[in-house]
Formats: structure tokens, sequence, C-alpha cells
């Protein structure tokens, strides 16, 4: 037992207290009270909560905590806690995609183009050639029908069908590999009328605005709070689930999943401890000052508030 485990154990058997009724009127466990008493402090989660639950039980034996403390800090210092990796939630963001021996599509980068006999295509390769060719052929088409109808040009449907069919023609008779186009001018639209045509600046053809608009800076910089601070008046609304642990002055008030629309409200005398696997689900307000998001999706983050900054 150390010196500072001994001052606590001494105060507490002087009035007649059991760790058990100790936990029942602080709410901290006994298992950690018995850990602060024996000197054990790998016992409890991290420092934060050392200095918490210390400062409480000094509270509650009408000891003045900064001596205490202080011999705390002293033999931290001498006994330095190990570094633990904060655990990051599952998540499917940076993880490689397996490979499957029996992976029936083929590589777009390393494909190799095999030839029998003859000079002729090996089936499969044509085969996995036509079905990408099917799949540009279909999004020209989309884009061939709408795009003019977007823009105000009509419907561009009939011009692109022709050079499709053109095109497929081409592909399997062979006849375009070695015949040079011949450029065709299909513009029949006097340039002086083309011109003189005003051009209409509307919220539809505004793609820069409509940019803007949809995506907004994500994470503005947080607004300052006061070097001081009387009381830390903490609500945490939840916009995404995800898991969280709160610690308001060395006692856990939540620790488990939070669900999108709940609420949390407390208020703590000196500090508030927050690690959170999502932290982009919680918005943070602190004496009625909006912290906003405390980070980005599935985002593990830590966040201590002090009275005194």
């Amino acid at each position: 037992m150390d010196e500072l485990g001994h001052i606590l154990r001494e105060a507490r058997e002087a009035r007649g207290l059991s760790l058990g009724e100790v936990q029942a009127q602080t709410r901290i466990n006994s298992r950690f009270l018995e850990a602060l008493e024996n000197g054990n402090y790998a016992i409890l989660p991290t420092p934060v909560h050392v200095r918490g639950f210390l400062r409480n039980y000094a509270r509650f034996l009408d000891l003045d905590p900064a001596p205490l403390l202080e011999r705390y800090e002293i033999y931290e210092r001498q006994h330095p806690s190990p570094v633990v990796e904060t655990p990051v939630p599952l998540s499917t963001q940076g993880k490689p995609l397996n490979l499957r021996d029996d992976q029936p599509f083929f590589d777009p980068v390393n494909v190799e183009l095999s030839k029998g006999s003859g000079g002729e295509r090996d089936p499969q390769s044509l085969m996995r050639l036509l079905i990408i060719l099917a799949l540009i052929v279909s999004l020209g088409l989309v884009a061939a029908r709408f795009v003019p109808l977007l823009m105000g040009r009509g419907d561009g449907a009939t011009s692109l069908t022709e050079s499709v069919n053109q095109a497929w023609q081409d592909f399997v008779t062979g006849v375009g590999d070695n015949v040079e186009a011949t450029p065709v001018d299909t513009d029949v639209t006097d340039p002086v009328t083309a011109t003189d045509e005003a051009i209409q600046n509307t919220s539809r053809n505004d793609f820069s605005t409509a940019a803007d608009t949809a995506f907004p800076t994500p994470f503005p910089t947080r607004p300052p709070l006061p070097a001081t601070l009387e009381v830390i008046n903490l609500r945490l609304d939840i916009s995404e689930r995800t898991w969280m642990e709160v610690t308001v002055d060395g006692d856990v008030r939540f620790n488990g999943w939070a669900t999108r629309g709940d609420v949390f409200e407390w208020t703590a005398e000196d500090e508030v401890y927050l690690v959170t696997g999502n932290a982009y689900g919680i918005i943070a307000t602190i004496n009625e000052i909006e912290l906003g998001r405390l980070g980005g999706f599935q985002e593990a983050r830590e966040e201590t508030w002090q009275t005194t900054q």
C-alpha cells in the first residue's frame, strides 16, 4: 500500500465506513475504491478515471483533493501507463477486396487478349469485350437521350443510335480496324443565327452553383470555449448510431450504443471525458456553445473538457 492509499483508508476507517457503504453514496465501484487504497491504479480504465475517482473519494472523506492529486501525478510520472491503442469500430473502409480463384470477371489492367491459330480471338476474351461494349452503349444511349433534353437541345437519340449501329458493325466484321474515318460535317446550323442566340443562364445549367450547394464544408472550425468555466453543461445530440462512453467528474455516466435521435445532458464541476467510435454521429454543445460534430464518419475519437481549459 502506498502513502496515498494509506491516507484514504485511514480516513474511511476513521468514519467507520466499509467500501460497500462508500460505493452506495459515491456511486464509485468498490473494486475501484479498493484499487485506490492499495495503489493498484492499473485496474482503473485510464488515468483520467483515476483522477476523477480520487477527487470524488477525497471530497467524500472531507479531504483536500489537491495534494492527493499532486501525489498521484508524481506517481504517474515515475510509473507511466502503457500506451493502449483505442479500438476502432469495424468498418469496410480501407479493407482490400478478397481475391478469389474463381473470379468470374477479369482484371481490366493486366488483361491479355489471347489469339488462337489463324488470328481468331479467344471466345472468352471476345465475350468479355462484348459485355464491356454493351455497357458503354447503354450508358451512351442514356446520356444521348436525356442530356440534350436537359440542355434544351432536343432529343439526340437518333444520331447516336446511327453511330452506335455503325460502330457495332465495324467491330463485328473487323472493317473498322484499319480504315481511316472521313470527317463529316453534320452541323447544319447557321453560324450567324447560332451566334446571335442569347445563352440563358438558368439554375438548371449552372453546375458550379449546384456543386457548391450539394457539397458544403463538412466540419467548420469549432468555436472556442472560455478559458475558465464555472461548470460544464454538456449536451450531446445523436444523429447517427454510435458507441460511446462518457465520464463526468470520474463517474461513468454512459457506456454503450446511442441511436439516432437520442439526447443526453450532464453537468460537470471539473471534467468530462468522452470516447466514441463514430465521432460524426455526435453533435456536442457546451454551455449553449455548439461545437458541431466531433469528427468524421466512423472516426474513433477522445475528447476531454475541463472547467479550466
